[in-house]
């Protein structure tokens, strides 16, 4: 199996051999001198990428943090770094993770299962190559997709219809052979050569033997189907003739990600695959949205992202500085506004800001008085020492500002009943 390194996010990354300085902490990740290296590099190809990779010397000792993106990245020699939210500690936050990733906006990642009978201790890497494998197996029992592609040869015999210019130009001097073109039906399409080219990749990698097994397996059902010349081109025409391959949405969205040809909210780097990296904050944010969207009681209208209003009504003839709440309620004569922060507060801090950002209570403010709503609501995670709601906080007679909890840990539906009764009691 590759080397598996985790780290939490906003964790701290640095070698097993650090030249003095302090002394390694606990929730420092040691890990060899090789692969700090490889993670210094990726540090600075990818620098363009915010908050990826950040390196830094303190006291005399080299520090690789990671923030903003958890998931997994692979490194050129095989190891597997696996960044997981910071709320929570390893197995539990790993469950997290994949929990919120199924409501991913786009994602493949609905099928994967948090259920008890997963191994908690299990990878993510394996997590989403058996999630491919479930899918991939789904479809061949339901059948591999055949389609007719037109041909063009030279042959003995007539069928199909007959080309003279061709004729003339190819078979001049072979009176015999016929210029002729006909329909094969085949499974050497666009769809099937992406699996191919994915079961290819995977099984140049390290796995469990089971996993090796099933990808054994399914590689023989592929047998006759060529590698993607082109993966992006095949992606392309799948795209043009989505009605005909929609039985392999799930199972392409997996292969795609896994062949690191799409990232969620990154771009490739030059050293590592990256595809499998999520903005944490937008992950979070759509788990809350979806979640609502879902589970939210007599909601005449919920919209996600809206973006009607201004903040800037007229400016030489037309407005300006779009706003775009996270969500929008509206029930009845009610205009409630949310907006996710993935952040830890600490609700004990009384005396201080709590560790809100004065930016964020200014943009609440705005959305509240472009959109006519009174009651506002800044939802971060809960944590130890935030899980309960801030004391309200006034911005005038008619507009309150709500900082709330929101349990990531607890099933989704129960957590949403929980902020529609907060949410609702005020009137």
């Amino acid at each position: 199996m590759p080397s598996l390194i985790s780290v939490a996010e906003n964790g701290l990354i640095r070698k097993a051999t650090p030249n003095g300085g302090r002394p390694v902490l606990p929730t420092d990740v040691v890990v060899s001198d090789t692969v700090f290296d490889a993670l210094r590099q990726l540090a600075f190809d990818a620098e363009g990428i915010d908050g990826l990779l950040t390196f830094f010397v303190q006291k005399s000792i080299e520090y690789i943090r990671v923030s903003k993106y958890v998931g997994l990245l692979t490194l050129p020699d095989g190891t597997q770094l696996e960044v997981l939210p910071k709320i929570g500690n390893g197995p539990a936050s790993r469950i997290m993770l994949l929990r919120m990733l199924r409501y991913l906006h786009n994602g493949p990642f609905r099928a994967v299962s948090t259920a008890n009978t997963t191994p908690t201790e299990l990878p993510l890497w394996d997590v989403f190559v058996t999630a491919f494998l479930d899918a991939l197996e789904t479809l061949v029992r339901q059948g591999v997709q055949r389609s007719y592609v037109a041909v063009e040869n030279n042959e003995r015999f007539w069928k199909g219809k007959f080309q003279a210019n061709r004729q003339q130009r190819e078979n001049a001097q072979h009176a015999e052979r016929l210029a002729i073109q006909y329909d094969v039906l085949t499974a050497n399409v666009p769809p099937n050569r992406i699996l191919k080219t994915t079961l290819l990749y995977l099984g140049q990698q390290q796995h469990s033997l089971l996993t090796r097994q099933r990808i054994r397996q399914l590689d023989w059902v592929f047998d006759e189907i060529p590698v993607s010349e082109s993966v992006n081109d095949d992606l392309y025409a799948v795209r043009r003739n989505s009605r005909l391959f929609v039985r392999y949405e799930t199972v392409l969205r997996w292969a795609i990600a896994l062949l690191g040809k799409r990232g969620y909210g990154v771009k490739a780097g030059k050293t590592a695959d990256l595809s499998l990296l999520f903005p944490m904050e937008q992950v979070f944010e759509d788990y809350v949205a979806q979640g609502i969207r879902r589970f939210w009681p007599n909601a005449g209208s919920i919209m996600v992202q809206e973006s009607s209003a201004h903040l800037v009504n007229e400016h030489i003839g037309t407005p300006k500085f779009k706003l775009r709440p996270d969500i929008l309620i509206r029930q009845g004569e009610r205009t409630i506004v949310l907006d996710t922060k993935w952040k830890e507060l600490n609700g004990r801090d009384t005396t201080g800001s709590y560790g809100i950002d004065q930016r964020d209570l200014y943009q609440l403010y705005a959305y509240g008085k472009k959109y006519g709503a009174h009651d506002l609501f800044l939802v971060y995670p809960a944590s130890e020492t935030f899980g309960q709601p801030l004391p309200v906080f006034g911005y005038d007679a008619d507009t309150r500002l709500h900082v709330v909890p929101f349990d990531v840990a607890v099933p989704l539906a129960n957590e949403v009943e929980k902020l529609a009764i907060y949410a609702l009691s005020y009137q």
